[in-house]
């Protein structure tokens, strides 16, 4: 009579402890994904912004050669971009000075504001993100607490300076 062969014998299955080790593996390599996606997407929004400044450098000196004066110094020293305060006077005379210097706002929502100026050290603009506990209350949509501690600048030959906790980065 011939031997029946049986070819599972000795296999019970998966036993608790490879699931486990499998499930490990599969948490720590998760890990490391969204580490690194988190950082791409913040290395992402800063390159956002200084494309956004070196336009704003653009603009403000393309100003500048037609008419031999920064537009800060016939007015009150500054202008905002991406924000608006909420006076009145105030976001008026913003808007015809953007207008003035043929700005037109970025497709989407921008996660920072910029602050173009003229003081003592020349013609500067900077960019600070929108996060929450900021002096200005952001709707909810254009918040970024992943970019807080971070600040960008464009100087006199538009240069662009990346701050942020203790470092300082040229691009």
């Amino acid at each position: 009579m011939a031997k029946k062969i049986d070819r599972h014998k000795g296999s019970l299955g998966i036993t608790l402890v490879e699931l486990m080790i499998v499930l490990i593996i599969i948490g720590v390599l998760s890990s490391l994904a969204i580490i690194r996606f988190s950082s791409a997407s913040k290395k992402a929004k800063i390159r956002e912004a200084a494309v956004m400044l070196a336009y704003l450098w653009d603009i403000q000196y393309e100003y500048y050669v037609a008419n031999g004066e920064f537009i800060h110094q016939k007015n009150f020293g500054f202008i905002l971009f991406e924000v608006d305060f909420g006076f009145s006077w105030f976001d008026r005379s913003n808007e015809s000075l953007r207008k003035e210097l043929n700005y037109s706002s970025p497709s989407g929502k921008s996660k920072f504001w910029y602050i173009s100026g003229f003081g003592g050290s020349g013609f500067t603009t900077h960019a600070y993100p929108k996060v929450s506990g900021d002096f200005i209350n952001w709707d909810e949509e254009d918040v970024d607490n992943s970019l807080k501690g971070i600040t960008l600048s464009v100087d006199n030959d538009r240069t662009i300076y990346v701050y942020g906790f203790g470092n300082v980065m040229k691009l």
